[in-house]
This record gives C-alpha cells, structure tokens and sequence, in this order.
C-alpha cells in the first residue's frame, strides 16, 4: 500500500536528482571553459528532459509500482552507456587532456539516460494500459458471472461458445463441458410470447423474405439440464458481436414461480366465476321471490306490523344490492369482462340511479341540489354501481326513521374535472375509521367498517383515474365526495 501509494514521487524524485546531479558534474567539469560549445551543452538537454519527465511523472496516474521502472531504466541506461564510455576513452582513444575523458563519458552517460527514460516511460504508459485493460476485462467478467439470469451465447450455427457462473450452476454444466454443445441440446422449442415476436423467431415472413432479421426477439421455451430436468423460461435474445463475429446473446429468466402464480390466479378466477354465478342465479332470484312476497303483505299486516314488514323489504333490498356489488367486483377483479374507459354521460348515470334509489327507498327524502353539469367523464358502464352503493348505504346505515340524502355536482380544476357529493344525516363516521372504510387499509375487506359496496366503489374510481374520500357534513352526518375525470372533445 506504502509502495503504491508513495511510487510516484518517489520516482520522480530520483529522476529529478539524476537530472541535479548530472548538471552539478557538468559545471564541475566545464568548469571556466566553453560551455556553449555543442559537445559541452548536450548534457544540459538530459538533465532538461530528466526534470520534465520527474514533473510529469509526479502529474501522472502511473500506479506507484510501475512508476518506479522509470528511475530504475533511466539509471540502467546511465550505467550502461556509461561504462560503454569508459571502455571507450580507456581502450580506443588516445590520450587526450585530462578533463576531456570525463566529458566523453559524461556524455555517454546522457545518451544513456535519455534512452532509459524514454524507455522507462513509455513501458510505464504501456503497463498501464495492459493494467486498465486487464481490470476492464475482469470487471467483464465478473459483470457478466454476476447476472441473476442464465445468460448464453452462441455463434449462428448455434453452437455455445461462453456461458455466465448462473448459466453453468442452473443446468449443471461445467464450462468445458456446456461450451461446444450445441444450444438445442440445453434450449427446447420456442413459443413466442406474443404474435409479433412468433413473427420475428420465424425469421422472415414468406412474402418478404428479404427482410432483415430483429436485433432482439423475445419468446418462451423450456431449459433442459445436464440431469434431463425441464424448467420453464423466458429468453431475450440479441444479435451482437463476440469475438470478432456475429453471435446470439440469449437471457433466459426462470418464469417457474410466475407460471405458478399464474395458474393460482386461473383457479381463483374460476372461483370467483363460479360464486358470481351463484349470486346472480341463486341468491338474488330467491331474495326477489321474498321481497315479492313481502310487498303483498303490505295490505294484510296492521300499523304495528308496517315497521317490521318494512324492516324486511328493506333487508331484502340490501341482499339484492349485495349480490349485484359481488358481480360487479367478480367482473372487475377476475377478468370476466374487460373494462375499457369510455366516455359516460354524467347526469344520465347520475339521474337514472337516483330515480331506481327513489322507488326502492319510498321512506327516505333523496333530493337533487342544482343541476348536474352535462359532461362526459371518463368510466364505464359500472359508474352506475359506484352511485347506487353510495345511495344505498347512506340510506341504510342512516340512524333516523326517514333518511335524508342530497346529491350535488360541480366541476373544478379548471373544467377537467367532475366532483359528485353525496351528503346524508346519518351517524357520521369518526375521522379515525375513514380513511378505512373503503378498506384502503392493510386488511382490505376485512378492515374494520367496510362493506363490499365500498370496496367496489373505491376500485372503480382509481380504475377511472378519479378519487374518493369522506366529510364531515353540517350539523351531522356524511358526505362522500367522488372525483371524475372529464373525457376531452
């Protein structure tokens, strides 16, 4: 850590002293004589390159291990020229004056230096490159062992040439022995998972065969493991280059648990068809033979009797509403039939369910404030259940013997949007149970207060867009406050 860590100044500071002292011998040697004579200034040119390659080595991102080369060639380079130099001055030349061996030396060992360190810094450079390319590629490698995902690829004659550490531990390969295979050895038949990607695995339609093939295709198929085990799986596969050619890059996602999941959700669908058939044919068919046969007891009970009697109708009312709200939210949670928003007249929907609550509750005031604005907001045709849920359960859980409910609509936010009120002078609800009676709450339906009608309104109106909360009302009782979104022209 010292040596990576201090490296580079230290290697600058080395070559920076040979640079000093090669200039300290210089002057030494010269001395008074002329040293602007080309044979006596070239050793100045080292020591000049000497500092500027300490000042950028000092500047540089050399790792400080490879730093060091660059003293350690420069110095080389001096030793060797330079004992060169001597076995030249002492075996070749004549005898010259005495200052002038040391000179000839002197610049052997500048020439020696400046090869050195060129030298030291270019293999510097070099290894750090060699070094980055080197963490590149194990990052690669680790990147590409650490997908959660099988990933395979394999060149156009569909023979594997490199899998991921997912890859090999998911079908029991070892990496010698899955590359090489060919991949329908490891991958079954394609099943497109949507009817554009069976076009595109198909490679080319037969009208149009010169079409270019995808880049990316994506279907569904089974692995086979090295033990003959099958495991369902979602593949993604991508045209790229590997190794120079083109390769399929295939990421295949274990869909096991999602085809589970999915099968769990047919059954309860199928289950939630089922009672949405016994509600409608069943319970609310029998409930119509009571309230029918309730209603001609009307003429033969006294007055004492005309309370309980109404008590009864209205009892079968609310099983009747019941089993309409179960159908209802067995249409909107199990998929029995799509629910597209369109548009859906306001004040029709709104007076229609009005005028239905009128005659089912003739013992309760339901009045209309003001007019309703004549816009479309965006729903379906289960809009209606979202008003007839609300209308009924201000009046059933109302506490006086006769209701009194008020409807009112606006618009707000600069005309996109529809608020209905629907005030009664029922009880009220605490400001502690409102945010879950519409079972928002973590236990959903079974939250403390909620009726089923109120489940079903509050996922109607986020299926819409819109929104739905409660109020106090003034001097007592509740007002739901719905919100709308209006449809543009």
């Amino acid at each position: 850590m010292k040596v990576s860590s201090l490296g580079r100044p230290v290697g600058a500071a080395v070559v920076a002293g040979l640079g000093v002292a090669l200039v300290v011998v210089w002057i030494a040697e010269v001395g008074g004589g002329p040293w602007r004579a080309p044979t006596a200034i070239a050793p100045l040119g080292l020591a000049a390159l000497l500092l500027v390659a300490a000042a950028w080595l000092l500047r540089s991102d050399l790792d400080g291990r490879i730093a060091l080369q660059v003293p350690l060639t420069t110095l080389a380079g001096m030793l060797v020229f330079g004992s060169f130099g001597v076995f030249v001055v002492t075996g070749l030349l004549q005898p010259v004056p005495s200052n002038r061996p040391t000179q000839v030396v002197l610049h052997f060992v500048s020439v020696g230096g400046a090869v050195g360190v060129l030298v030291g810094l270019f293999a510097a450079r070099q290894a750090t490159t060699i070094r980055a390319l080197r963490r590149s590629r194990d990052e690669y490698h680790d990147l590409f062992d650490g997908v959660g995902d099988t990933v395979l690829v394999h060149d156009t004659h569909g023979v594997v040439i490199a899998a991921n550490g997912t890859a090999l531990d998911r079908l029991g390969y070892d990496a010698d022995t899955l590359t090489g295979r060919p991949i329908d050895a490891v991958e079954g038949d394609r099943v497109a998972a949507d009817a554009d990607a069976e076009e595109d695995a198909d490679g080319a339609d037969a009208d149009d065969a010169d079409r270019t093939p995808p880049d990316r295709i994506v279907y569904e198929t089974v692995h086979t493991t090295a033990d003959g085990e099958t495991m369902p799986v979602e593949v993604s596969a991508t045209l790229v280059q590997y190794g120079g050619s083109p390769a399929v890059l295939s990421v295949a996602r274990d869909i096991g648990r999602r085809r589970a999941s999915e099968r769990e959700l047919a059954r309860k669908r199928d289950q939630l068809r089922a009672l949405n058939r016994v509600l409608r044919h069943d319970i609310r068919n029998d409930m119509q033979i009571v309230l029918g046969l309730g209603r001609l007891l009307d003429e033969h009970v006294d007055e004492e009797g005309q309370e309980y009697l109404r008590t009864i109708l209205d009892t079968g009312e609310h099983v009747v509403e019941l089993t309409r709200s179960s159908r209802d939210l067995a249409r909107t949670v199990a998929g029995e039939a799509e629910l597209p928003l369109e548009a859906v007249s306001l004040p029709e929907t709104l007076q229609a369910e009005l005028d239905r609550r009128r005659e089912a509750f003739g013992h309760a005031t339901i009045s209309l404030r003001g007019e309703v604005p004549d816009v479309d907001v965006r729903a379906n045709d289960l809009l209606a259940s979202v008003f007839r849920n609300l209308l009924n359960n201000a009046v059933q859980h109302s506490d006086r013997d006769e209701p009194a409910v008020e409807i009112s609509a606006d618009i707000t936010r600069g005309d996109h949007t529809a608020v209905v009120r629907i005030a009664d002078n029922g009880p009220g609800i605490a400001p502690s149970r409102q945010e879950t009676v519409f079972g928002k709450g973590e236990k959903g339906l079974e939250s403390e207060g909620t009726g089923l009608g109120l489940y079903l309104v509050q996922s109607l109106i986020e299926h819409y867009g819109g929104a739905v909360w409660i109020e106090d009302n003034e001097p007592r009782g509740t007002v739901v406050v719905v919100e709308l979104p209006i449809t543009e022209e």
